[in-house]
């Protein structure tokens, strides 16, 4: 049976704001990238998922849990017939969402709160301002606190043979819900001695590559030249070159291709990042890499796996992004 995965990118996070380069370092999701997750997993209701995979990075899986959380919200209101607001959802509307056969206890009360504030009815309650107004040193320290961790071929890979629908679910108090697990092959790109530096740097160094400022459209046509020239001018030996980036990627799609097709098929949601989503466009799809020519937080890449065949469906969809009738 056939597997479709849907690839979509993280949220919004403090580094996309402040124009960072965001590889194997980490910001935390701003409230828009909240709302960001919210919406996708929203915009998914429909879709019967049988399995979740995240980047082991932090705004991936905040990104998954959020979007598998307002998902069963979403279904649990199809179910029941409640109404979609008119504007921000009300106090009185949420609670029937989160009824207690949906969440229990205190996560009723957490899961309220952040869905009224990623709606606009309460303040964001975030140590993350949503502007580029922190100073040089808060980006540094965010950089540092990463704790750099080791190349991904030093790592134990997840063991797919293991693969189950009774895996722990990344958020356990929603019953029901999808299984989910991380994975180190989903990280973004690793940029080496760019990570956490202004993309300016990153955009120069590319400069020195081609000798010009590429539009977008001609970087994606190349980027395994992109990729392979940050690995030859790393001073800290860290980042990838394409072929490495290739090995992983292929490596998940077929392990988990072959594990979900062995189950009986179905849809998996996977959260990565932009850069690794196009990667996969240009491995699999060189012809659609600039369509559209960015891939825009919590969009979906549709990628079909049948019997060891890979096909993209579509690249970069925010369709599932607006507002539900």
């Amino acid at each position: 049976m056939a597997v479709t995965f849907y690839f979509a990118r993280h949220g919004e996070t403090q580094f996309n704001v402040q124009n960072r380069v965001q590889g194997w370092c980490d910001s935390p999701l701003t409230s828009s990238g909240i709302y960001d997750a919210y919406r996708l997993g929203q915009g998914l209701a429909d879709v019967e998922f049988v399995g979740a995979c995240t980047s082991d990075s932090g705004r991936a899986q905040h990104t998954l849990s959020i979007a598998l959380e307002a998902r069963e919200n979403e279904r649990m209101r199809l179910r029941r017939g409640l109404p979609v607001a008119d504007g921000p959802v009300k106090a009185d509307e949420a609670a029937e969402l989160f009824a207690e056969e949906a969440l229990d206890h205190e996560g009723q009360i957490a899961a309220i709160e952040e869905l009224l504030r990623s709606r606009g009815c309460l303040e964001p309650h975030s140590p993350v301002p949503d502007t580029d107004e922190a100073t040089e040193a808060d980006c540094r320290w965010l950089t540092l606190a990463e704790d750099w961790r080791p190349p991904v071929n030093e790592l134990d890979w997840v063991s797919y043979p293991a693969y189950t629908l009774l895996a722990l679910p990344l958020i356990p108090r929603i019953e029901a819900s999808v299984p989910a697990r991380c994975d180190v092959r989903l990280r973004e790109w690793c940029f080496g001695d760019l990570e956490g530096e202004p993309a300016l740097r990153l955009r120069n160094r590319m400069f020195d590559l081609f000798g010009d400022d590429l539009p977008r459209e001609e970087q994606n046509e190349r980027l395994n030249e992109i990729a392979d020239y940050l690995f030859r001018v790393d001073e800290t030996r860290r980042a990838e070159d394409f072929a490495t980036i290739t090995r992983r990627l292929r490596s998940f799609i077929d392990d988990c291709g072959r594990s979900v097709e062995a189950r009986g098929g179905g849809n998996v949601l996977v959260v990565s990042h932009a850069l690794l989503i196009r990667s996969l466009v240009f491995i699999y799809a060189p012809e659609r890499v600039s369509d559209p020519p960015k891939i825009k937080n919590a969009s979906i890449t549709k990628v079909r796996w049948d019997n060891e065949e890979v096909t993209v469906e579509s690249v970069g969809e925010t369709g599932h992004l607006h507002h539900r009738n």
